[in-house]
Order: structure tokens, then sequence, then C-alpha cells
């Protein structure tokens, strides 16, 4: 996440190139390594007991340590003596950048905390983007308006982010908030939220990362936009909404989902105020909205 956020704040500066970032982000992940295998590494955990936590991960939202922990797969102390294997994404992205010359530490320190100015970033929040810790992260750069419904989107948000670094890619940042009063798509994928609150949830995506979503979420590779990947990726949006339900439940609000539904070529202009929020990964942007149904 952290090399997501600011290694795209120093392409839009001109201080690296688009070709010189994607050589990073590539050294980058031949570099770190998931929990996941370092547990089966450290035969802490078998591939099966992996599989099984990623498996729950599409019910449960929590962090892999955490449901290895439940589940009995790891002991704290196991889970810390794995987070100090995990080599620290802020130092691998500067040492990733110093090896390509792209800059020296003087000038990468320097970079960090004009980056950190440019946001208005506490020393908290910029820790947390360092550390992958979402809730933060969301919490500093989603911008709604106060009103009743401004922490569900909030915890909305913050959901369908965890499941795009969860099970799409790793390499995510997010734009500021946009109020939008209409929403036209090639392809829509959309669902209500309805109980003690209603919510609107949408999303869409560039070609090359609506296949990336439906093929990650489907686990097959899908090279054109037809029937079958257009199902995944709307399933991809229920799972994210169920997860969502059980979350709020869990905090005393009853909420019940609508049938999920993909259009194409939408137009849609909204009764309430609508947010886009636009999401990059590796292969592009996926833009999700939320509204009050």
């Amino acid at each position: 996440m952290f090399s997501a956020f600011f290694g795209n704040y120093l392409l839009n500066k001109g201080v690296v190139t688009s070709e010189q970032l994607n050589k990073v982000f590539n050294t980058q992940k031949r570099t770190r390594l998931k929990l996941g295998v370092l547990a089966i590494n450290s035969k802490f955990m078998t591939a099966a007991n992996v599989n099984h936590v990623h498996q729950l991960q599409t019910t449960l939202d929590r962090r892999f340590g955490e449901i290895a922990i439940i589940k009995g797969y790891l002991t704290d102390d196991q889970l810390a003596d794995l987070l100090t294997k995990q080599k620290s994404e802020h130092l691998i992205l500067a040492q990733a950048l110093v090896d390509a010359n792209v800059m020296d530490m003087v000038t990468f320190e320097e970079e960090i905390n004009l980056y950190k100015l440019a946001y208005g970033l506490d020393d908290e929040q910029f820790d947390a983007i360092k550390n992958g810790d979402i809730d933060v992260v969301m919490t500093a750069f989603l911008a709604f308006e106060k009103t009743g419904m401004s922490q569900f989107y909030i915890d909305f948000v913050t959901l369908f982010v965890k499941n795009i670094i969860r099970f799409i890619d790793s390499n995510v940042y997010i734009d500021r908030v946009e109020k939008v009063d209409r929403i036209i798509y090639s392809h829509l994928f959309k669902q209500n939220i309805k109980g003690d609150k209603s919510i609107f949830t949408a999303y869409s995506a560039d070609d090359k990362a609506l296949l990336d979503v439906a093929s990650q979420h489907a686990g097959e590779i899908f090279d054109k936009i037809e029937e079958y990947p257009l199902d995944s990726a709307c399933e991809f949006l229920n799972l994210t909404n169920g997860l969502f339900v059980v979350n709020m439940s869990d905090q005393g609000t009853n909420m019940t989902l609508t049938i999920q539904d993909y259009v194409s070529n939408a137009s849609i202009t909204p009764n309430n105020l609508m947010y886009r929020i636009p999401i990059h990964i590796s292969t592009g942007t996926i833009y999700l909205h939320v509204g009050e149904a």
C-alpha cells in the first residue's frame, strides 16, 4: 500500500517515470513475501492451513494472522516472528529506488516529508500507510460530508479496499472522494444494501482492471469481457457487501442485500448525493460509488 500511495505521488511530481516505477514495483514483488509463504517456509503452517485461512477471509473481515491464531495454526509468538521476517515495505521501496539510481536516501527522506505536508498527514497516519493499517489510512483519505451516513461510507469503502488488497492486488492507492450527479460506464456492477441504513453501492473499472478483478476472484485467467468474467466481477461486489452486512450486524445495525446486478452501457442519475472513489491497482482503475439508496 505504501509503495502505491507514495510511488504515485513521485510519479505525479515527475520525480520518477512510469517505467522506473514499474521496475521498482516488480522488484518489490520479488522481495516482499506474504505471511502465508513465510509461515509455510518456517514450518509453522501447512499449505492446506494457509489455503483455509485465505478461504475464511472471504467470510471474515480479519487479517491473515488474526485468523491463523483463532484457528490455532499460529501462536502469538510465531506471528510476531513472521512479522519481523516480513521486510518493511518502506525500506524495500527506498532500497529499490536507490538501486535503480532514481534517487539517493537523502532525497527519499526529503520527498517523504514533502508528501506528508502535501496530504496533511500526521505521524500516526503516515505510519499507518507504511504499516498497511488500512482503517487509519482510509479515515485520513476519505473526506465525505459529515452526515449520519458518512461513517457507513468510510466503513464500506475501507472494506472494499481491504478485499482488493486481499484478493486482487496489493499495489493499491485511492484518489480523493468526488461528488457525482451522474454515473455513465460501459460496465457497471451494482447492489443496494437495505435496512436500518440504506446504501447504494456500485463499481466499474477499466477493461484490464475489470478482467483482473474477475480473474483473481474466479481463480482463472480471462482475456476478454464476456458473460463468465462479468458474473465473477459482479460476485466480487456481493462478497464485499455480504461481509459489510455481517460487520454492521455485529455493531447492532441490521441490513440485508438486494440481488447484485450488472448493467451494460449504464447511465444513472442518482436521486440522492452520490460519491465516487477512484481506486488504482496495477492494471488500471476501479471506480467505486456509494450513496444513500
